[in-house]
């Protein structure tokens, strides 16, 4: 039995089952939010600006993560 295959499948079902699942919210209702970094100029898009802050926050600790791993 190779891992790395049953890792991959037991990932793809996890990603099948989420995308069903947001299928089935009401369009009215959905949001969104992201950080896109572009060399050093970050640009951020979003429906609301708590989605939009939440995502420059997550954006700055995955960058303290890499650095911080880089030492």
């Amino acid at each position: 039995m190779n891992p790395f295959k049953v890792f991959s499948g037991i990932t793809l079902i996890f990603f099948g089952l989420v995308l069903y699942t947001l299928s089935k919210i009401p369009a009215d209702k959905v949001e969104y939010g992201g950080v896109v970094l572009i060399g050093p100029v970050p640009i951020v898009f979003g429906s609301s600006t708590v989605l939009m802050t939440s995502a420059i926050v997550i954006a700055l600790l995955l960058f303290i993560l890499a650095m911080a791993r880089r030492w």
